[in-house]
């Protein structure tokens, strides 16, 4: 689809999407403020992006910012890898990443004026 109206149109859809995905991590964060027996279990996860510009880095970055229960740890800008912590990584480190690259995939559609068939993705190096 590559009306005019197609890009303002992702856009908001993702900002729509992105909305609730905080509102569902921010209810997580209250539960384990307010009942003592949910403990989180986080993570330092390693999650290799692909084919971002600096920009679309810097959105990402900013993305994950806003998400209470994840921060962005680093940046290696030469194997495109982030390092990013979660709140609730449960052990299933495939699953919080898996998300992460979700993020970007969202983003990249959204963003991107003329997104690739396949999501932005290239194979990893």
């Amino acid at each position: 689809m590559n009306t005019p109206w197609a890009w303002p149109l992702r856009i908001l859809i993702f900002i729509g999407w992105f909305f609730g995905e905080v509102v569902v991590a921010s209810i997580r964060v209250l539960a384990v403020m307010l009942l003592p027996k949910k403990k989180p279990t986080p993570g330092i996860v390693n999650v290799h992006l692909y084919d971002l510009t600096e920009t679309e880095e810097t959105l990402l970055v900013i993305l994950v910012a806003l998400t209470p229960d994840t921060i962005l740890m680093a940046i290696n800008r030469e194997r495109g890898d982030v390092y990013v912590y979660g709140m609730f990584v449960n052990g299933d480190v495939d699953a919080f990443r898996a998300s992460i690259l979700d993020l970007e995939r969202r983003m990249l559609r959204a963003t991107r004026s003329r997104p690739r068939a396949d999501g932005g993705k290239d194979t990893p190096a």
